[in-house]
């Protein structure tokens, strides 16, 4: 039995994460700022009674007391954000302890740092590091292999997301994820296009993304994503790189603006205010009905190849999706030569995870090669 020391178990995706953890057969070891507020959260969840959980310090916790808290577990999940500093800090103890990592911030400047920062010492330490272990980038990193696939010389990936209810907007997240979220504001996106690392504001380059049915054909603008640092570290012979965020037009043109009005100071903190007050989240009966779908588009040689997958509940996903890659860090998936900042697509065969997902949610994925007739 292994002890997953699960970071940011009181909120939406660490209780899930929870459940799912301990039906693997793991010793499941919470951390929290607020244990009482933890214990409140899961007491609807069976089985967790007795779950064993540890305080984090509410006002910037020291590198030593993460790493205190990281050297009790076999692997770390960190479902707290990574606001403040935080998930660096974590990444840091990780490194020290020689624990294996996964991360499911979303945030492309918190998984860019890892993957600068940490490849080496994590490297050195014989330990992986997984940024982006969630829906945000492990789908769209799968995704992207599996349509690479089939075409011939890819050259260019576009990994495009959609949440079409707009319930899953971001002023429904966990105050941790709005946290990063607003950390993360005025920072200029990076994109890889034709071999190069470029800056852009979120909404400044559209495309039109191919969904499946329902969704069908839809209206996508730029956003930061964790693909443009996972996706090569694969599939180096990709040479540009973008994720997208499907978006009415007008949507996209506020986005731009806003983007570009967060480079200011004062702008940034009003609204990352916003963005830090207490909302409500989702109910179990909401999160089930909310819509999520992800398309990567592959340009080769002889066309496009395109896969995509859909379900409901993202943050459902997420946390089956940091489940199925603790266990498969645990098993030593990847191959014994597996270290460093990694892909999720380098810890676990990208359709065997998305297999895996098939089991435990309602997602389906599918892909298609270019008609070559």
């Amino acid at each position: 039995m292994a002890t997953v020391l699960l970071i940011g178990i009181a909120g939406t995706v660490g209780q899930l994460l929870a459940d799912a953890l301990q039906r693997d057969g793991h010793r499941v070891l919470g951390a929290s700022r607020d244990p009482r507020l933890a214990r409140e959260r899961l007491a609807d969840h069976p089985g967790t009674d007795d779950l064993e959980l540890r305080r984090i310090p509410a006002t910037s916790p020291t590198s030593e007391a993460v790493a205190a808290l990281v050297a009790e577990a076999d692997v770390v999940v960190n479902a707290a954000g990574a606001a403040g500093g935080f998930g660096i800090r974590l990444a840091d103890a990780a490194v020290r302890t020689g624990r294996p990592l996964l991360d499911v911030e979303p945030e492309q400047p918190h998984v860019a740092a890892m993957f600068d920062d940490h490849h080496l010492d994590a490297s050195a330490a014989g330990i992986v590091l997984v940024p982006g272990a969630g829906l945000q980038h492990a789908i769209g990193d799968a995704l992207a292999a599996l349509a690479a696939a089939t075409v011939e010389l890819p050259a260019e990936v576009h990994v495009a997301y959609t949440f079409p209810d707009r319930r899953a907007a971001l002023a429904r997240a966990s105050a941790g994820r709005r946290r990063s979220a607003a950390e993360a504001l005025g920072y200029p996106l990076e994109s890889l296009v034709r071999g190069e690392r470029t800056s852009e504001l979120p909404g400044e380059a559209r495309r039109l993304a191919w969904f499946p049915r329902p969704v069908g054909p839809s209206h996508a603008a730029a956003i930061g994503g964790g693909e443009v640092r996972s996706v090569p570290s694969h599939l180096p012979e990709l040479r540009t790189v973008r994720t997208y965020l499907a978006v009415p037009t007008w949507r996209a043109e506020l986005l731009q603006a806003a983007a570009n009005l967060a480079r200011h100071d004062r702008t940034r903190r009003m609204v990352a205010r916003r963005l830090e007050r207490d909302r409500p989240g989702f109910g179990p009966a909401m999160r089930r009905t909310t819509r999520w779908g992800c398309v990567a588009e592959v340009e080769g040689a002889d066309g496009i190849g395109r896969a995509w997958a859909y379900g409901h509940d993202p943050y459902a996903l997420t946390a089956a999706t940091a489940a199925v890659l603790v266990d498969a860090v645990l098993a030593g998936a990847g191959g014994s030569g597996t270290a460093g900042v990694v892909a999720p697509s380098q810890v676990l065969d990208p359709r065997e995870l998305l297999d895996r997902l098939t089991e435990r949610t309602d997602t389906r994925w599918s892909r298609t090669a270019p008609d070559r007739r």
